[in-house]
Formats: C-alpha cells, structure tokens, sequence
C-alpha cells in the first residue's frame, strides 16, 4: 500500500515537471525553426488561367504560395518561357507567338527555396461548346487535343445541373453559360451540342438575360443535333432574331470535328459538302406570315419576344396529354379521375420533376386519408371537412419540405432547395387532389379509391413519359406546331369509338370464348 503511495506520487510529480518544462521546449523548438525551416515547409504556388488569346495580357500571381515564417518575406522569380523574367508576387505579361509555355515559379526564404511549374497554353482562336451530357466527356477531351494542336483552345461549358423539371436544361444552360461567361464574350464561334433545340433556347433565353446586351453580330452559331434538320431551322429563326448572328448552322454529330478545326465558315460548308454531311443554314429571322403554318410562325414570333420555349412547350403539350388521356381511358379502360386530373398531375410532374413530384403526390394521398379516419369520429358538414382536409394537406406538405431539406442525403436526392421557389404552385395544385380523393373514398371505399389512385398514377406517368423524355416530339411540337389539329382529330375519333376496351377483352375474355364457340 505504502509503494502504492509513493508511486502515486512520483507520477503527479512527473507530470507538474513535464507540464512546467514543456512551454520552454517549445519556446525553443520554434525559434530553432524560426531560423532554420525542416525541409519541404515552403510551397510555391502558381495562380493563373489555363489559357489565354495571343497579344492578351495575363495575370500571375504568388499569393496562394505557402510561407511559414511570417518574419521572413518570400523572394519570387519568374520565368515565362519565352525570354522573358520578372520578379514579385504579382506579374503580368502578353505573349506575342501561339503555344504551350512552361510558366516558371521560383521562391525563396533565406537558404530554402521551392520551385513549381505551369503549363499555359496560348491560343490564336477559341471555340465554346455547349453540351448537356457528361458521356460525351472522352470525345470532346479528343477534340480539345486535336484542336490544340492547330493553337485552337476549346472552351466547354457542361449544361448538365442538379434539378429536375421541365425548366432544368434551360437552368443548367443558363447556369454553365454564365460560368464561361469570358469565353462567350470573346469568342466568335459557339458549338450548341445538346438534345433538340436546347442549347439553342438556352443561349437565346440567356443573352436576353444580359444588360448590356452582349453583341453576337460576329460570332458563328452552329447547332449539332440527331434530329431533323429542318424542324430546328424552323425554331432557329426564332432564336436567330434575338441573337442576331452571323449566321447560324445546323449539322450533324459527324461533323463537329470539321466545326473546330475549320478555319472560317467557308471552308467547313466546303468540306461538309465534300464529306455528304448535311447542314442547313439560317442567316435571316421570321418568315412572312403564312396560312398554310399560322401556329408555326405564332410560335416563333413569341420565341423572338422573348417568351421562353420551355413555356410554349407547356401549353401546346395540353392537348397531347389531353389526347393520351382519352385514348388510356376510351380504348384501354383505364379508370382516371377525368382527363383534367391526371392532365394536371402530368403538367406537375413536368414544373418540379418525377421524384419530388411522386413523392408529393404520395404525400398528399396519405394525409388525406388519415385525416379522413380521424374525422369520422364527428359529424360535420362535407364541405367544412374538406377545407380542414386540405389544410392537414398543406400542412403534410410543409412538413415533408422541412424533413427534406433537413436530413442532407434525402434533401439532395431530391434536389428541394432548387426546386421549392419555381414548384410551390405545381404543389398546391397537387394538394386539391385530396378532394376528388377524399369524394371518391366516400363514394366507393378506400380500396377503390387507391386502385384508382394507381391508376391514375400510372395514367400520368405514361404521359410524362411521352411528353417530357421524348424529345422529338418536343422540337417537332415547336417546330410544326399545327400537329395539334391531328391530335383533335384523334380526340373526335376516340369519342366515335364504341367496341369494347382492352380491359373489358380481358375481363370477359371467357364469356366471348364461349360467345365465339356457339
């Protein structure tokens, strides 16, 4: 017991000594180091763009350099690998001859220095593409080689964003343009490679976002597409007025390689022409007023006033998933709540995206049917009960907004803090389901309801597809707007149809097994 004791007691000894003497070790281990630095502590740090005109003057700069003795100011040297040196932390300096220089970068404390390098490629001409899809990442890296052999720099912007919607490649456009902004600004040739005429409709929606305006008179547009030609040079006179370009042209995948590396328009529309490539080109605005396409020209006039496709799109796609509606119902047999319901549903999916929305409308039917249980317990009017419906409704879906925004993995899966301000509308619309919801578990039952809500989803899921993912349908949409008048005409056909619906073939299939044996 007694060593015990003494042990104790030496140790808490030790330790008041070793907390008394360690201030000192310190004292002098810093200023050991002070004067004389542990190898590697200086990091030369070079900070510039990647890339730069001829005859354009660059910034370089030394600020982001590591410098652990603050007593002791770092001496830099420069070297730009063209003859020319300099001295500082800031300095600036033009290249007169196009290629690839090693910039230089030496630092020095005292005895210690450190040195570091930076590859900077001077350019005669750039070239900014546009494109909404990563997979394309080797080809364009190929590209940007290629063009870099003939002192070309291609600058790209990825219009590939976090949301989801019908506005979310518009967005993502705007966001990557905005971004490459300085390229934009300088150079006089822009690739457009994204899915129909969305690269298009984003550049537009986004120069007449620009104040000052920015002037496009001597830059080239070339949009690169999978789809048909002369429907883009249809919606492209739109753009056209609003850009006002030198000309916009239109052409297949196969010959980007000939777009960037072509030194004038000239030579490409000669060496397309050599290759069987196709191309269209647009060089003037709106066409005369015609009556054989009113709705076509109608389109493009509001697309030259600004008015965004994506809205254009919304409106003209009413009737088509108006019309998929009616045959789901007339010639399937589908049960749907209506054909406005499911329409609604479908133009919601397409404002705020297919996760969000699901997950709202999933939202809305559960509240509606708990709050329904709860509710049986009194007696009250309908039309009361289902303002207080609602309300519970609106308040499942405020709540559904704070748990996702609050816990990180679920609020970026499904993109909430970039959608909520564009899709509170589409929401609350969303939320009015509860009534026919509410009216038909009255009527019916709550089985009946759900499977009709299944359908219904199923309904509103055909037609998002449709609508939203085919993208031909939409270029065409804009491009010949009078297909419209075809989907009319499908609506009187549906409505003169009186057989029996592929449901009911499956329901009775038995009784006209027999019906056709007798």
């Amino acid at each position: 017991m007694i060593k015990l004791k003494k042990l104790t007691s030496r140790l808490i000894l030790g330790v008041l000594l070793f907390s008394f003497c360690l201030p000192v070790f310190a004292i002098e281990t810093e200023d050991s180091a002070e004067f004389k630095p542990a190898a590697g502590q200086l990091q030369a740090v070079i900070s510039a763009a990647e890339a730069v005109a001829v005859g354009v003057e660059i910034d370089f700069s030394a600020e982001h350099s590591l410098n652990p003795f603050l007593e002791r100011p770092a001496v830099f040297s420069w070297n730009f690998g063209d003859g020319s040196t300099g001295t500082g932390a800031e300095q600036s300096h033009i290249f007169r001859t196009a290629g690839v220089y090693e910039i230089q970068l030496k630092m020095q404390v005292g005895s210690e220095t450190d040195t570091a390098s930076f590859p900077l490629f001077v350019f005669e001409k750039n070239i900014l593409l546009l494109t909404d899809s990563f997979s394309r990442e080797i080809k364009i890296a190929l590209l940007a080689e290629a063009a870099k052999e003939r002192n070309i720099f291609l600058d790209t912007a990825w219009g590939v964003g976090n949301q989801a919607g019908f506005f979310a490649e518009e967005n993502a456009i705007t966001a990557a343009l905005q971004e490459k902004f300085p390229t934009l600004r300088d150079t006089d040739s822009i690739i457009l490679w994204a899915r129909g005429g969305d690269g298009l409709n984003g550049l537009s929606g986004f120069a007449q976002k620009l104040n000052p305006p920015l002037d496009f008179s001597d830059k080239e547009v070339v949009v690169i597409t999978e789809g048909s030609l002369d429907s883009l040079v249809r919606i492209a006179r739109g753009n056209f007025a609003i850009l006002q370009p030198r000309e916009i042209i239109i052409t297949r995948v196969e010959a980007l390689r000939d777009v960037i590396l072509s030194a004038n328009s000239t030579e490409l529309k000669a060496s397309l022409e050599t290759q069987a490539i196709p191309l269209r080109v647009v060089d003037s605005g709106l066409e005369k007023f015609s009556f054989k396409s009113p709705l076509s020209f109608l389109v493009n006039y509001l697309i030259s006033e600004g008015i965004p496709p994506s809205v254009i799109l919304l409106v003209l796609m009413l009737p088509v998933i108006a019309t998929l509606v009616a045959f789901l119902k007339q010639v399937v047999g589908i049960t749907t709540f209506g054909v406005y319901t499911p329409s609604v549903l479908t133009l919601s999916f397409l404002a705020i995206g297919l996760k969000l929305g699901i997950a709202i409308l999933f939202v809305v039917v559960f509240a509606s049917i708990l709050i329904r249980r709860i509710l049986r317990r009194y007696r009250l009017a309908y039309t009361p009960r289902l303002a207080i419906v609602l309300t519970f409704v609106s308040f499942a879906i405020f709540a559904s907004i704070v748990l996702l925004t609050w816990l990180a993995p679920f609020g970026q899966y499904f993109r909430v803090a970039d959608l909520i301000a564009a899709s509170i509308f589409p929401m609350l619309i969303m939320s009015t389901l509860a009534e026919k919801f509410v009216s038909i578990q009255s009527e019916k039952g709550a089985s009946s309801a759900i499977r009709m809500f299944a359908e219904l989803l199923f309904v509103s899921l055909v037609c998002y597809l449709v609508v939203g993912e085919w993208s031909y349908l939409r270029t065409t949409m804009l491009a010949h707007s009078e297909i419209i008048f075809l989907f009319l005409l499908a609506d009187i056909m549906l409505g003169k149809f009186t057989g029996l619906r592929i449901t009911e073939y499956i329901r009775f299939r038995e009784v006209i097994n027999k019906a056709e044996e007798e």
